[in-house]
């Protein structure tokens, strides 16, 4: 079987989808990444083949002109959207081709990935649609949401495609039930395998802890994208350390500027570092509300605080926070008190509801069995003769 990858060209999406693309490449079959020039990097540091489609797309200079219209829910023009589309359709006639020329019997994309769902209605395949966050699409009421968007229909009907109802034939969700929406018939739950790019582990890391230990991570792109104001670390570590924790510090390329003063005695700062590796031996985990840094976080067990500040992030955050296995406190709200307090929560409140959202994610369905979904889909469709 060919399966075809199409990713945005955010990091922590392809993360979400990482595991899945190494599940069918150990079943045999091969695996196409596709994605913007910008995301071969990440890509190839995964081991799987890339083939960059559309143009250079820089995502973090398109989250900057949207921020804030986003945040405050005035886009009566429809400019947000409007330049999202400009960003997720500009790959398309590239991925069209490439599924044409390599004939995939399978094409999964995540949502922001529209270009996935035209290849694979336009070269009579099955799309899968593979989540990284709260649903939308797939839930009900969500299957005609592209069908009635302004321009997604006039897209599809550019490569000769229409667009009625849901145009994936299966979506798959890596987060756990108590944390989705109701589901479509056509949503499967699957295992979440947290993969957050290559790391060293430093002989430090395999021993337990003196203390009690903090994790602080503030993703790749937010600050990048929100702007400085919305880097909160240094409160968080002035309110760890007066709980007397000992904070692990991960952040991203260049945000360590951010931190002047490095972290504070007992701390560690590391750059890049992939946050599950860290997350044995901790007692809670500190973030931004980036969903792949909450489903980590929840894989291991662990009480979370999410400190959100872009749109998505509230929505995931608030989601994972109504399971009662951690806590949601919105950005604008973090003073070191409130922090101080969620903290003190955190270790005496939330750990058994963490323990049982754990156990929800690891009954979730393995990916070999998720490649197997694969497979009958491909059976039931076979890739037509070009």
């Amino acid at each position: 079987m060919r399966v075809l990858f199409v990713t945005s060209g955010w990091r922590t999406h392809f993360f979400l989808v990482a595991p899945l693309a190494w599940a069918c490449r150990s079943a045999g079959h091969d695996v196409r990444v596709a994605g913007p020039p910008s995301g071969a990097r990440t890509v190839l540091e995964a081991g799987l083949p890339y083939v960059p489609v559309g143009p250079g797309i820089d995502f973090a200079e398109v989250r900057r002109r949207t921020v804030e219209d986003e945040r405050s829910g005035q886009d009566d023009g429809g400019s947000v959207l409007a330049e999202w589309q400009k960003s997720t359709f500009a790959p398309t006639g590239d991925v069209v081709r490439l599924a044409t020329a390599w004939r995939p019997d399978v094409v999964v994309a995540d949502p922001m990935s529209v270009g996935g769902f035209v290849a694979a209605l336009r070269t009579g395949v099955p799309a899968v649609r593979h989540l990284f966050g709260v649903d939308i699409l797939g839930s009900p009421g969500g299957e005609r949401l592209w069908e009635i968007l302004p321009g997604f229909a006039e897209h599809f009907a550019e490569f000769g495609v229409r667009l009625h109802g849901d145009p994936a034939a299966l979506t798959l969700d890596p987060c756990p039930p108590s944390m989705q929406r109701p589901p479509l018939p056509t949503r499967r739950q699957i295992r979440f395998v947290p993969y957050n790019g290559p790391g060293t582990v430093p002989a430090w890391l395999l021993d337990p802890p003196a203390g009690p230990r903090a994790v602080v991570t503030w993703g790749a792109s937010s600050v990048w994208a929100a702007g400085e104001s919305t880097f909160l670390v240094p409160r968080v570590l002035e309110a760890l350390t007066a709980e007397g924790l000992d904070p692990v510090v991960t952040l991203g390329t260049g945000q360590d500027r951010f931190l002047p003063d490095g972290v504070p005695e007992g701390g560690r700062l590391l750059e890049n570092f992939p946050v599950h590796l860290l997350l044995p031996h901790t007692e809670l985990l500190v973030h931004h509300g980036g969903s792949a840094t909450i489903l980590t976080g929840a894989l291991h067990g662990v009480p979370q605080l999410c400190l959100p500040h872009l749109p998505e992030q509230v929505t995931d955050s608030e989601a994972y926070a109504a399971t009662g296995a951690g806590r949601c406190l919105p950005a604008a709200g973090a003073t070191v008190e409130a922090l101080r307090a969620a903290v003190r929560a955190l270790r005496t409140e939330h750990t058994g509801a963490a323990a049982r959202l754990r156990a929800e994610m690891r009954a979730q369905t393995p990916l070999a069995d998720v490649v197997r979904m694969l497979e009958a889909l491909a059976l039931k469709n076979p890739t037509p003769t070009m």
